[in-house]
């Protein structure tokens, strides 16, 4: 599959596509474990088009608009022992 295939389509599409692609890459490595598999270099035809996939899926997220600005976390005073006053009334 091109790039540019991949480019056009959506992101549950490339979700299905990445699960299809893994599932034929643990089928093949199965046959390849039972000596079924006559084509050796099907697997990797198969990894490099899930390393397509996940290099398209990435760049869509890198790219994609993100949601509201990131909070700034609140600065909280860091937790310790408490002053000696208090220690004793309790």
């Amino acid at each position: 599959m091109k790039m540019k295939d991949l480019q056009g389509l959506s992101m549950p599409d490339l979700q299905k596509k990445l699960k299809d692609s893994r599932q034929e890459l643990f089928n093949l490595r199965f046959q390849m474990a039972t000596g079924q598999l006559a084509n050796h270099r099907q697997i990797r035809h198969v990894r490099h088009n899930l390393a397509q996939i996940l290099t398209e899926i990435h760049m869509k997220e890198f790219n994609a608009p993100s949601g509201p600005a990131p909070v700034e976390p609140e600065i909280r005073p860091r937790r310790g022992r408490a002053p000696a006053a208090t220690e004793g009334t309790a």
